[in-house]
């Protein structure tokens, strides 16, 4: 049973009321008063003035990160909330990233509207973006010397098939993989796909194995 307190910025009163909880059978009966402090904070946290979506699901990575103070073992989402997090910053520190309007002012003739080529080109399946804070970033790696787009990156990019985040296509760039091995100094060493672009048949064929999860 979890009491629900009222909050000085919360306009509905709550004070004295209580909501049942039914926990699963099993739980560790020493996690139970960091579950209830972490329900408390989320019920009044969704009753004050900030919005549904934003409160839930424009800031479901703040939420999962509070509910990360329990005592008990990290739920299996939020580790991976967790890992998508530890490869974003991984992938986004190696490599040049451009805007939409950096890709448009590199064009022999640049289009008026700003996002574009690099929009239709995504459109197209011709390359990639990730997203890091509102706005969309191109890895440099998929552009010839004229920011056009190499033609392998869309043959990459069919062969990984429907990826929903494309954080996990950019992760799939830049970690070694164990399909695509280095030659010379780097003999039987597995390479990442980003620094084996003219290796097609090599590199595509490490495309149809992706397992669709972060690395990090």
């Amino acid at each position: 049973m979890i009491r629900v307190h009222n909050k000085p910025n919360t306009d509905i009163p709550t004070e004295g009321l209580v909501l049942k909880v039914r926990l699963p059978v099993g739980t560790d009966p020493s996690i139970v008063p960091s579950l209830k402090r972490g329900l408390e904070d989320l019920v009044a946290a969704l009753l004050t003035k900030t919005t549904f979506e934003e409160a839930v699901f424009r800031r479901a990575d703040d939420i999962a990160a509070a509910i990360t103070g329990l005592s008990g073992p990290v739920a299996p989402l939020i580790e991976e909330r967790i890992r998508r997090q530890e490869t974003m910053r991984a992938v986004f520190a190696r490599g040049d990233w451009l805007t939409a309007a950096q890709i448009n002012a590199l064009q022999i003739v640049p289009p008026e509207n700003k996002g574009q080529p690099a929009n239709d080109w995504t459109h197209q399946g011709r390359i990639f973006s990730v997203s890091v804070g509102g706005e969309d970033y191109f890895a440099g790696y998929q552009f010839d010397t004229m920011c056009q787009p190499l033609p392998v990156i869309e043959k990459i990019l069919d062969a990984l098939g429907p990826v929903a985040d494309t954080w996990k296509i950019a992760a799939w760039f830049h970690f070694q993989n164990g399909w695509i091995l280095g030659t010379g100094e780097r003999e039987g060493q597995p390479v990442a796909p980003m620094d084996a672009l003219d290796r097609r048949d090599s590199i595509i064929n490490a495309a149809r194995h992706i397992d669709g999860t972060y690395i990090a």
